[in-house]
């Protein structure tokens, strides 16, 4: 008696469209073998695409079949294209049967393989429905892209939306309630204080349990600014319109987080201590042999933690975090700017501004005008097409490559716009936190110490004798500070060194 392994498989659409139902490839394949009295061995069933044979219960199939060659003679199924839409697949799959000694046939398209000429019929059977899948595929692809250029979302809701239908039926996207979490992570970021990482790390507590990958893509995807990316497809470029869902965030917004991914905006490293009474670790130098200060806490008899910064290459410069900290803070304290000079740097700042604005304005200006040229070539092409005068591939090529255009100025036109946008409360900040560095440093949480500390002091410090010095201060402040800053080499000339 022969043994058979019995295979049927569906696509979702094919059970709902067209009645291709497993039971029924299941009773018409028993009725088969029992007519023909074959053995049944086994039965596998897919609900899988046949595109490939990357399904589940195939890849068992073949797995039984390795294991059990000696009682397996044939694979059946109702029609070739249950078993592949593939050709190529197809008989890469066919030979490896075969060489295992089991036949492959199709009791309502059956073939004897081992006539030549069976297999110009076994590529019609295979070609037909492969066709049929590159056409039904064709034309998603090509209605997925027309009702993205009209700003539909064609695909699963990124995080922070659910799929929807608008009014007219299309398909889009609207806020759910992780909305007003995204919007936090893009303002937190563009702080320029926190990696993307460390966003990431602080909207968990929130509620946003997603992973570093998934983060770092919503931080990077422009359809939170409500726009649709549309992928390059055979000769037409990448394209961005704007998507008939909201965006969660403000376009100006999206931008500066990209400026600070692209490194447009300065995003200084922090260093890995993220122990609060450490503040300093990391912008600290040994006087002695100039090796970087390391810290670490250290108990007392009584169980009393307390922490020191000491030199890593076996020195003996160890002095107490907290004695360090302190004097920081009035270091900071004596280099902040005197009122009357922070008013004079404000008016002089204000001065370059108002230079740098009427610049900007005749810039805005020949954009706005080159805008509304481009917005009548397009109008006057939409027109030659209606009356005839070009074909639509022209008019295609032109409009793309007018909106290719509108999309750069607009572009530039935004940049512009938010480069001096909140000047004036930027700059107030800007001064109240020069005024009052010790008191904002004090307040701040590690992250933001640590940021200051890296703004104000491009080189290392040294600590001696409860004072600070530096190789290099920041120029502006070194400027407009109320006193000049004791420099390491002082110190070098003062200890010998």
């Amino acid at each position: 008696m022969e043994n058979v392994i019995i295979y049927t498989r569906v696509s979702t659409d094919e059970q709902a469209n067209n009645g291709y139902s497993l039971k029924h490839q299941k009773d018409v394949l028993e009725r088969y073998c029992a007519i023909k009295g074959m053995n049944i061995v086994q039965h596998f069933q897919d609900d899988y695409s046949a595109k490939d044979f990357d399904r589940p219960a195939f890849s068992m199939l073949m797995e039984y079949v390795k294991n059990n060659r000696k009682n397996v003679d044939t694979l059946l199924f109702t029609r070739w294209d249950r078993f592949s839409r593939n050709i190529e697949a197809a008989y890469k799959t066919i030979r490896i049967l075969r060489n295992l000694g089991v036949d492959v046939n199709a009791i309502e398209q059956p073939l004897d393989l081992s006539q030549p000429d069976s297999k110009i019929m076994l590529a019609v059977y295979l070609a037909v429905p492969e066709v049929e899948n590159d056409k039904n595929s064709l034309r998603t692809t090509e209605g997925m892209r027309r009702a993205q250029k009209e700003g539909c979302w064609t695909s699963k809701a990124v995080y922070g939306y659910d799929n929807h239908r608008n009014e007219a039926g299309q398909s889009t996207m609207k806020f759910n309630d992780k909305a007003p979490l995204v919007k936090e992570a893009f303002t937190l970021f563009v702080k320029g204080i926190y990696s993307i990482e460390e966003v990431r790390q602080m909207m968990k507590p929130k509620g946003m349990s997603i992973s570093k990958q998934q983060f770092n893509y919503m931080i990077k995807n422009i359809s939170y600014a409500g726009k649709v990316r549309i992928k390059a497809w055979k000769k037409e470029d990448e394209q961005i319109v704007e998507g008939l869902h909201e965006g969660i965030v403000s376009l100006e917004l999206y931008q500066q987080a990209q400026a600070i991914i692209n490194g447009r905006k300065r995003h200084n490293a922090q260093p890995k201590n993220r122990t609060p009474k450490l503040p300093l670790r990391g912008f600290l130098v040994c006087q002695k042999c100039g090796g970087n200060l390391t810290g670490s806490g250290s108990k007392s008899r009584n169980g009393e933690k307390h922490y020191y910064y000491h030199c890593q290459k076996g020195c003996k410069e160890r002095f107490r975090a907290d004695t360090a900290n302190a004097n920081f803070i009035t270091f900071l304290n004596e280099i902040k700017i005197k009122p009357e000079v922070a008013e004079l740097y404000s008016k002089i700042i204000k001065d370059v501004f108002k230079q740098n604005e009427a610049d900007k304005g005749k810039q805005l200006a020949f954009i706005d005008k080159e805008i509304q040229k481009i917005q009548e070539r397009l109008n006057s092409a939409e027109d030659n097409l209606m009356d005839q005068v070009i074909t639509p591939l022209t008019y295609e090529k032109m409009k793309k490559r007018y909106e290719d255009k509108m999309s750069e100025l607009i572009r530039n036109q935004t940049e512009l716009k938010f480069a001096d946008s909140n000047f004036t409360k930027y700059l107030k900040y800007s001064l109240h936190l020069l005024l009052n560095l010790d008191h904002y440093y004090k307040e701040s949480e590690l992250p933001v110490k640590q940021k200051l500390i890296g703004s104000i002091f491009p080189e290392k410090l040294t600590f001696s004798d409860n004072k600070y010095r530096t190789t290099k201060f920041n120029e502006v402040l070194n400027l407009i500070s109320c006193k000049s800053i004791p420099s390491s080499e002082d110190n070098k000339k003062r200890v010998g060194i």
